[in-house]
């Protein structure tokens, strides 16, 4: 008989009682005031924030990290924010509110859908939805940076929407045409808007987000349940799995060639190869490394970053 590791021990009623106080939890957050506003606008901010719990492994969660969820659960009593941080999610989420009052009859909106894979029930509140002969038209409404759209990145929208559309599958038995993005930009300037042409052109826009087979949506899904089921157990015997370079936004180590005491680099390559090879037509030219960051971890985004071993075992070192 093979021998049987004390992770292989827990049960699967185990892991799923375990996974349901992930889900369930509300954030016994800690919040901090550094700009003294005023008590009125903290208690608005604050009471807006907590939301309602909900049954069910979010869908936000189940494409994020399974280790920051972890490090969330196990440190909700110590993790602080201050209330100044929250002004943009409670926009978000008045925005939603604006754009849910004014959907007609013919749109399906703010529908919360649910579905168990093995023992652990995975759910999501779907922004909009649009019904038309057994197909649906999906779209999520985002507050964002003018930066996240010319930036090009949207995998993280990508998942979303592809999750979603495997719950309106799995829960409607309705197929998914379309997905996209409403994305309202927070910080964009028309006069920018007049002077590049490959800036936003306009304060909203749609973003159209791919979607997946069906086979790859449920492969994914019941991967990634797989992944945090696994990470419930892994924390007991503190062996979380680790954060990838995209769940912890790296950005990768740089080159740069400089030309004696300048200040300003003639020229930055992304390997150490191609960096030597140009400095060393020029004798006094010398190449400086830009070392790699971890952009959530170097600024706490993730709100762990210092109960996190990966992050302070020398995983910011350069790369």
């Amino acid at each position: 008989m093979d021998a049987v590791s004390p992770k292989m021990v827990a049960s699967n009623a185990h892991v799923s009682i375990a996974i349901r106080s992930v889900m369930a939890i509300v954030r016994d957050m800690k919040y901090t005031n550094k700009n003294n506003l005023p008590d009125p606008v903290v208690r608005a901010l604050t009471s807006y924030e907590k939301g309602q719990s909900v049954e069910g492994l979010r869908v936000t969660t189940l494409i994020d990290s399974a280790r920051i969820s972890q490090l969330r659960k196990q440190h909700s009593g110590r993790i602080t924010e201050d209330v100044s941080d929250l002004v943009w999610r409670v926009l978000g989420t008045a925005i939603h509110e604006v754009f849910e009052k004014a959907a007609s009859n013919a749109y399906v909106s703010e529908e919360r859908l649910s579905h168990t894979v093995g023992d652990t029930l995975i759910s999501g509140a779907i922004d909009y939805q649009f019904e038309d002969d057994g197909e649906v038209d999906l779209k999520d409404y985002k507050s964002t940076s003018t930066y996240k759209i010319t930036l090009g990145d949207h995998k993280d929208w990508e998942k979303q929407l592809n999750v979603y559309a495997y719950l309106i599958r799995q829960a409607k038995g309705l197929k998914v045409r379309s997905a996209s993005i409403i994305a309202v930009l927070r910080d964009w300037r028309q006069a920018e808007a007049d002077r590049k042409p490959d800036y936003p052109q306009a304060s909203i826009v749609e973003v159209p987000v791919t979607l997946w087979s069906d086979e790859d949506q449920d492969e994914y899904v019941e991967g990634r349940v797989r992944l945090h089921n696994a990470a419930v157990i892994e924390a007991e015997f503190d062996d979380l799995p680790e954060c990838s370079d995209e769940e912890r936004w790296a950005r990768p180590a740089q080159f740069a060639v400089m030309k004696g005491d300048n200040k300003r680099a003639l020229r930055v390559f992304d390997t150490r190869k191609e960096a030597d090879a140009y400095a060393k037509k020029d004798s006094i030219r010398h190449v400086e490394v830009r070392p790699a960051t971890y952009t959530r971890c170097a600024n706490n985004y993730c709100k762990v970053a210092e109960f996190c071993n990966q992050w302070k075992e020398g995983n910011n070192d350069d790369r």
